[in-house]
């Protein structure tokens, strides 16, 4: 451990993140969820989804990107098909809405296939295959990362896809599976981690016009 680490407690740093998003104006239940996902990314071990995210969340935020207090509404409905509009919320929030209606729908259907747009920044993809699993669920799911263009093609030297996150969440008897990541050479929040002094990428991971 290097000199400047800081060790924190989880449930004290828990606390701070909750205190940061109800004085941004979220809920009481919306600043838990928010800080709880995030927490658990860190304990997950996966630091790019945990509260490296709070600083940008908060400009987002400010900057009328996310709104707190939303609540996904249904634009349409065929029962085990259902697409959701989170009007902008913090994804924390309506990306646990579409799965609990998603789980919901799929117990009483045997599937389901669920959409959801106009959300912010989900978080951990896994978190959500997890409510699934709890549910003796396997879930699939795709995240498009709308205007987020970071990635170029195998090759090339300019960006044109996104991230393009994928996660697979299997119950089994033994214990389940879970499958959980970006389909680019690392995710986005690996590069913020590394950009903030954690750990390095490997090499290759980034490159500039001339390569």
């Amino acid at each position: 451990m290097a000199s400047t680490d800081l060790l924190i407690p989880a449930a004290l740093l828990e606390d701070v993140v909750n205190r940061i998003f109800l004085a941004t104006g979220c809920s009481q239940t919306e600043a838990r969820r928010i800080a709880t996902h995030l927490l658990g990314a860190n304990l997950a071990g996966h630091d790019s989804h945990g509260v490296v995210r709070v600083p940008r969340y908060v400009e987002w935020q400010e900057e009328g990107f996310v709104l707190a207090g939303q609540q996904a509404s249904i634009v349409s409905d065929g029962g085990a098909f259902v697409l959701l509009d989170g009007h902008y919320g913090f994804g924390q929030t309506v990306a646990k809405q579409a799965t609990d209606l998603a789980i919901e729908r799929a117990v009483a259907n045997g599937s389901c296939i669920m959409g959801l747009r106009n959300a912010g920044h989900i978080g951990r993809v896994g978190d959500y295959a997890e409510m699934a699993i709890a549910a003796g669920l396997i879930s699939v799911h795709f995240v498009n990362v709308a205007g987020s263009v970071l990635v170029a093609p195998f090759g090339g030297t300019e960006r044109r896809f996104s991230t393009a996150p994928f996660c697979v969440g299997v119950p089994l008897p033994e214990g389940p599976v879970l499958l959980d990541f970006a389909t680019s050479f690392v995710a986005e929040g690996k590069v913020l981690v590394a950009s903030n002094g954690g750990k390095a990428l490997p090499e290759g991971a980034l490159i500039e016009p001339d390569g």
